[in-house]
């Protein structure tokens, strides 16, 4: 381990020690903690005073409860299966030690151990390579360190640790022998890796990526072995993965860990333990008594970016920064430092490394399976983040974004603050921007179109028929060019109408639905024709079930009207059987005995057939009971003088029909509408059978356009 390593692992440890001791209120004053550590104390300060800006936003502060204070006591008894947190204000001994004395001379002789030499000093312990003398084996013995105030709490602190770690079988967590005390020295024995550490392989740079995968799989393995059994890590970090000569991983240091039946006051609320770079945002947050599986996830995804990049994913120039960097600010995307990493790994990393913890993998077995998935080259199961979700995520980098969620933001790049002088700048001339809208919508409002495009009907069509004539008298009346689109009826009129590729169009009335359609002016009558070959033996409607009924175009009003009349008289939606062959092509079509047209009076397409002698007319029943079912239908009598020449009865023929209007968009331009309505009412009638003028006031219930709403009123003042 490098000197920068052990520092950075001694500093870790006096923070930890030093935040323990202030939740259990047995600690004297800040500096009597400080002087203890000269060598670090100003970094050691620094944490302190993080702590405190923590622990007021968690209702806490770290500043040490006044105390009395207690006196020095050695106990020299063997420890026993009673002893290991028995006499909690055993500590080192610390008489006729000179300040700062790391331990015990060396070698020593601790009981059953021989303490050889140091291999791993920190903040609150000092880890020592010894002989077991019975076993003849070496081992990794852990003790108190001399010089730190060993209260109540950190006494329990350090056999929390033996005795998580103790309960764990693994092969991916070094193992603990035995703890307890020897002549006043509380102590616990390990398993002694040989090797390295995976901080130090970090700190060569990145590594490959099925070995950084492969490494990251298997300490996820363990630490799931340690959920399973109710402990969680909470201080995950490179220099906690032991690597031996094998390759092989080894978790240790379970310094901070926290068991399912562990007491809660150890680290309270407000509380930040951890390692800043690794530890997830609600540890950094000061909510330590809140980790969760999740919370270890998120280490462990830190570890697998370090690991492919070479650095954690978040830093700070300081302490502060990175504890408030953590949790505030998302994590970079892993191929943003490593260009040529996996989108696999990039999503495995981006799922650990989520600020709620339930977004996050559910546990660390789900990761290690992912990772294993990556490894063996098939599919994992995390997605990858929405575009807009990352969008939204590099947005919230902008300082006044930040400012406005309440985070604060230390590192901002030229590409946010570029944004921000475009968002500041917009905010500058929104308010001009805002009016100049306002004048555009009313000038598009009150002024004409340059050009007008109607939606039609099919060839030969009452609709085709009826748009052609009102384009050629706008045309002549305004002097605007117009445009006819030929289309396949009624309901594709409407999606016309709604996607804004027309300005107008005939529909019938249940097709104008909807908040973007509006009323100009009711046209005419469109009437139900029930039409069937004379040779098909067909006398009455309840004959349809098994043939084939031409409906119409499947965008055609005439399919709608069909269907209303079969819901009407109980036939399903598969019986009779629907064509929707159109309707010039049933001439030659022999195969079609039935055909129903919802078509103006008097069409030419009606007439041809009747005039064929092929087609007869025939009734439909029940008119007055179909029209309370289907409001948009009414009774109604196609009589002889629709149809001169085409020998229907005198007394007409019963069926339904239903009403054709003109319709735009709510927000069509008002002279448009008014110009509109001047032509269409102008002499000669525009169709054979168009609603008068004075018929109008039947339909003012319907929502009608403000401008023609207006011209009818007018026109109604007028004639009184």
């Amino acid at each position: 381990m490098s000197d920068i390593d052990q520092h950075d692992d001694r500093l870790d440890e006096a923070f930890a020690a030093y935040l323990r001791s202030c939740d259990s209120g047995e600690i004297g004053s800040r500096e009597e903690f400080l002087s203890q550590f000269p060598d670090i104390a100003d970094e050691l300060r620094e944490l302190m005073d993080v702590a405190d800006s923590f622990g007021r936003f968690g209702g806490q502060a770290s500043q040490p409860k006044v105390v009395n204070p207690i006196a020095e006591t050695v106990n020299l008894s063997v420890a026993d299966q009673n002893d290991s947190i028995a006499d909690p204000a055993a500590t080192l001994p610390m008489a006729n030690r000179g300040h700062g004395d790391p331990g015990p001379t060396l070698p020593f002789d601790l009981g059953d151990y021989l303490l050889k030499k140091v291999i791993g000093r920190g903040g609150m312990g000092v880890v020592y390579l010894a002989q077991q003398k019975d076993l003849q084996r070496d081992v990794a013995v852990k003790m108190i360190r001399s010089g730190i105030l060993a209260d109540d709490s950190e006494v329990r602190r350090f056999y929390t640790e033996a005795q998580a770690a103790a309960r764990l079988r693994h092969p991916g967590i070094v193992a603990v022998y035995q703890f307890g005390r020897r002549a006043g020295h509380h102590f616990f024995s390990m398993e002694f890796i040989e090797g390295t550490n995976l901080q130090s392989q970090v700190a060569k740079g990145p590594m490959d990526f099925q070995l950084a995968a492969r490494y990251v799989r298997d300490v996820a393995r363990a630490i799931a072995h340690a959920h399973d059994n109710g402990v969680l890590h909470r201080d995950l970090k490179p220099a906690n993965v032991l690597i031996d000569p094998d390759d092989r991983v080894h978790v240790t240091d379970f310094g901070l860990a926290k068991t399912a039946d562990a007491d809660g006051g150890m680290t309270g609320s407000g509380t930040a333990v951890g390692t800043p770079h690794y530890m997830a945002p609600e540890q950094a947050g000061g909510h330590s008594d809140r980790a969760t599986p999740q919370s270890d996830v998120y280490s462990l995804g830190a570890i697998l970016f370090a690991c492919i990049t070479g650095r954690p994913p978040i830093v700070g120039d300081t302490v502060m920064q990175t504890l408030i960097r953590v949790v505030h600010d998302p994590a970079p995307a892993l191929r943003s430092i490593r260009g040529d990493a996996p989108a696999d790994l990039e999503t495995i990393v981006a799922k650990c490394l989520e600020k709620q913890p339930g977004k996050r993998y559910s546990g660390a077995q789900a990761l290690a399976s992912d990772l294993q998935a990556y490894l063996d080259g098939q599919p994992i199961a995390a997605r990858p983040r929405w575009l807009l979700t990352k969008a939204w995520h590099w947005i919230e980098g902008v300082p006044v974004v930040a400012a406005i969620m309440g985070r604060r933001r230390f590192h901002t790049t030229d590409q946010h603050r570029r944004l921000q002088t475009a968002m500041l700048t917009l905010m500058m001339f929104m308010p001009m921007f805002v009016v100049g809208l306002a004048w555009w919508r009313h000038h598009l409002r009150h002024s004409m179109p340059d050009q007008v495009v109607l939606a039609g009907g099919m060839t030969d069509g009452v609709y085709t028929d009826v748009s052609n004539r009102i384009a050629r008298r706008l045309a002549s009346s305004v002097g605007i060019q117009t445009q006819v689109v030929p289309t396949g009826g009624s309901l594709e009129n409407q999606k016309r109408l709604v996607r804004g590729e027309v300005n107008m169009a005939p529909l019938q009335a249940s097709a104008v639905s909807g908040d973007p359609l509006c009323v100009i002016a009711p046209l005419f009558y469109e009437v139900v024709h029930v039409m069937v070959r004379r040779d098909s033996g067909i006398q009455t409607l309840d004959d349809f079930a098994g043939h084939r009924v031409a409906v119409g175009p499947k965008a055609s009003g005439s399919r709608v009207a069909a269907e209303m009349v079969f819901d009407s008289l109980g036939y399903g939606l598969d019986d009779p059987q629907r064509d929707f062959t159109p309707w010039y092509e049933l001439r030659t079509d022999l195969n079609v005995d039935i055909a129903v047209v919802c078509m103006g009076r008097g069409n030419r397409v009606v007439r041809r057939w009747l005039q064929s002698g092929q087609w007869q007319l025939m009734e439909v029943p029940r008119a007055d009971d179909i029209s309370l079912e289907h409001p948009t239908l009414r009774p109604m009598r196609i009589t002889a003088a629709d149809y001169q020449g085409c020998n229907l009865p005198d007394s007409g023929v019963r069926t339904v029909g239903t009403m054709a209007f003109l319709a735009t968009q709510i927000d069509a331009p008002d002279p448009l509408v008014q110009q509109t309505l001047e032509v269409l009412y102008e002499p000669p009638l525009l169709v054979p059978g168009m609603i008068h003028l004075s018929q109008t006031t039947e339909w003012q219930g319907l929502s009608f356009h403000p401008a023609a709403r207006r011209f009818f009123e007018s026109k109604a003042v007028a004639a009184d």
